[in-house]
């Protein structure tokens, strides 16, 4: 999606760029403490001036972005956008019906993680879909997702075992989190949970399926500032982390990783740090979520005009699946969308956006080559092609938020008071954003 980042006047809208920039470039973080560690920020739905449904926040070390921007215009980033030539094609890859390949994984790896293109209709369709897969509770048996709080752990564990909860304190699991910018949840995520509980009811208790909230503990009672919300964004991934490692590998166990693709490319990733505490315990599968030019993603969906859909292919390495991800003059990042970023070289940053980590700040070609990376697929170990990319779709939001005024009013507080430049919710905008006519997802994800 292409967003407005300045105001009639031409006048550096700060805090829309810095949420564009955090949706695009993976090594800048959330809209605030600026940066990086492995990202993750996507918006995910429509324009900078309506309210963004679970913006994640993600983070780690701060970055000055205003000086990360500063080689901007000194580089061309068209041509960065993709390879300049095609990869020879290689050995075909295997394809398989998507919840058959991400169960054939788990014969080799003992954890997979699916990145989260975050309110992508189809992907979060397909979760539950292979969740509520007999073979999955048998062979698998956990799940690690991102979107939901560890504080509600006990909530979770009691409402997939088929205890009733009452929804005001259900909804604690993916509302009390940490990473996600105060406003609507995706349905897709809410409908996530009901599935799991629905596979476990038709399960003896010892082969039910294990839940795990990876987003840190939070007490949002106590967050009134942004202040005091930055400690918690730092832990996000150390908690993923913690959890897989303690509760799972070190324990012979595996689990399915639902987590923004972000998380999982580039230096200090959770890809990486996994490679080198648990070497060849890990699988990276990315959606295909498409070029900017529908003629490449023509080229790509002719190849798979006879493919199971959804559908999980791989190894990408050394296979003819690579050159389809590389295309020739095809490309990942839409021009505007950098001459955006650009913008930044020459307007000096709001006040708290300091670089606070070690070294110097990413560069702009790094951060523009990392985001290439997440947004192909290059580097994971398999794909999942949902279908051609124009026909993805927006999931729907969880309508209690316009429903409940108590649960719209603590929102919008969190989006007022913790959120840089924050703005209270507009009830009338998110209950017009769930539209009963699925809508498409514009532009590039």
């Amino acid at each position: 999606m292409v967003y407005q980042i300045m105001r009639k006047s031409q006048k550096l809208n700060w805090r829309k760029l810095l949420l564009h920039i955090a949706r695009i470039t993976p090594l800048a973080v959330p809209i605030i403490m600026g940066i990086i560690n492995t990202p993750a920020m996507r918006t995910k739905t429509q324009s900078a001036a309506t309210p963004v449904p679970s913006l994640e926040v993600v983070s780690v070390a701060p970055v000055h972005l205003g000086a990360s921007m500063a080689l901007m215009p000194q580089l061309d980033f068209r041509t960065r956008a993709a390879p300049s030539g095609r990869v020879a094609a290689g050995p075909t890859p295997w394809i398989k019906p998507a919840v058959a390949g991400v169960l054939d994984l788990f014969k080799q790896k003992r954890v997979v993680a699916l990145g989260d293109d975050h309110g992508l209709a189809q992907e979060e369709a397909f979760y539950s879909a292979l969740i509520r897969d007999p073979q999955f509770a048998e062979s698998v048996g956990n799940v690690v997702v991102e979107f939901g709080g560890e504080a509600s752990q006990s909530i979770i564990d009691r409402y997939v075992a088929g205890e009733d909860i009452p929804l005001t304190e259900l909804r604690r699991v993916w509302t009390e989190t940490a990473g996600w910018i105060p406003g609507p949840t995706s349905l897709g995520y809410v409908n996530f949970f009901a599935n799991v509980r629905a596979a476990n009811l038709k399960l003896s208790s010892e082969h039910r399926i294990k839940v795990w909230l990876g987003d840190p503990k939070i007490d949002w009672s106590k967050i009134n500032a942004f202040q005091d919300l930055k400690p918690f964004l730092a832990r996000r991934d150390d908690n993923f982390f913690r959890i897989i490692g303690d509760e799972i590998l070190k324990k012979q166990k595996k689990t399915l990783l639902i987590i923004g693709t972000g998380h999982l490319f580039g230096p200090g990733s959770l890809s990486a740090r996994f490679g080198e505490a648990f070497p060849s315990m890990l699988a990276v599968v990315t959606p295909f979520t498409g070029y900017i030019e529908p003629e490449c993603n023509a080229k790509v969906v002719a190849q798979a005009h006879d493919w199971p859909v959804p559908a999980v292919m791989g190894p990408v390495e050394g296979t003819s699946l690579k050159s389809e991800l590389q295309l020739s003059e095809c490309n990942y990042i839409p021009p505007e969308q950098l001459e955006r970023m650009k913008a930044m070289a020459t307007a000096p940053p709001p006040p708290g956006l300091q670089w606070q980590g070690p070294g110097k700040p990413p560069s702009p070609a790094d951060m523009i080559a990392a985001q290439i990376s997440m947004r192909s697929g290059v580097n994971s170990d398999a794909i999942l092609y949902l279908g051609p990319p124009d026909t993805f779709t927006q999931s729907p939001i969880d309508p209690n938020i316009y429903l409940d005024p108590d649960y719209f009013k603590e929102e919008s507080r969190r989006s007022q008071c913790c959120v840089p430049g924050g703005k209270p919710l507009n009830w009338d905008q998110i209950l017009q954003q769930n539209s009963l006519i699925p809508k498409k997802l514009q532009g590039p994800r």
